[in-house]
């Protein structure tokens, strides 16, 4: 049986539309994803070019908290590894400060880990008469865990204590203070010392 020409032009016209479909279709997908992913990794935390002086040392996608006392800015500087991926990171991790109204941040404190694929990064600080810093390694079993190691900073004379070493989980020390931490269990893993703080 025959299909009358109008219904075989309609049904060949289909063909056409679905096979031009089926090739661009992925193409458009994979741009749209593309586009949405740079979009969402120029998000900044909200820091100006001025911010960012500090000899390519890092990437402003690396800049993250920000802290303030005693005339100074204190700010971390994370990199890239398999807890935190960050597009254009260098291998810098550590504390850059500024005095406060300066647009300048100068290095402070590098992290120098041992051997360097623990990649530490300063998950947070505290700042007061003495500066505490939460170091944390991409040595864990999941996301965003590691091993944890707290230090404590005698900014009078540039050196500092290690206090405490433990297995870190996010969703269970995200929140913690410092004496908190202090009265966690320790722990006994091997790279609970693979850090130096080297100061600028």
């Amino acid at each position: 049986m025959r299909l009358p020409a109008s219904l075989t032009t309609v049904t060949k016209f289909s063909k056409i539309l679905a096979l031009i479909l089926f090739v661009t279709l992925p193409f458009f997908w994979f741009y749209l994803g593309l586009l949405v992913g740079i979009k969402q990794g120029t998000a900044k935390e909200n820091y100006s070019p001025a911010d960012t002086k500090t000899i390519g040392l890092y990437s402003t996608e690396q800049l993250r908290a920000k802290y303030n006392y005693g005339g100074y800015d204190y700010a971390e500087v994370w990199r890239a590894n398999m807890n935190v991926p960050i597009r254009n990171s260098t291998d810098y991790a550590g504390v850059v400060r500024k005095t406060t109204g300066s647009s300048e941040w100068q290095e402070y404190i590098k992290i120098v880990s041992s051997p360097d694929q623990s990649k530490n990064n300063p998950y947070k600080i505290w700042v007061g008469d003495n500066l505490y810093l939460l170091l944390v390694d991409q040595n864990g079993g999941g996301s965003g865990e590691g091993i944890a190691k707290l230090a404590k900073v005698t900014q009078e004379n540039n050196t500092y204590e290690h206090i405490k070493c433990f297995y870190y989980v996010p969703e269970r020390h995200e929140s913690l203070d410092v004496e908190n931490i202090i009265g966690l269990e320790d722990s006994d893993s091997a790279n609970c010392y693979n850090y130096t703080l080297d100061f600028k």
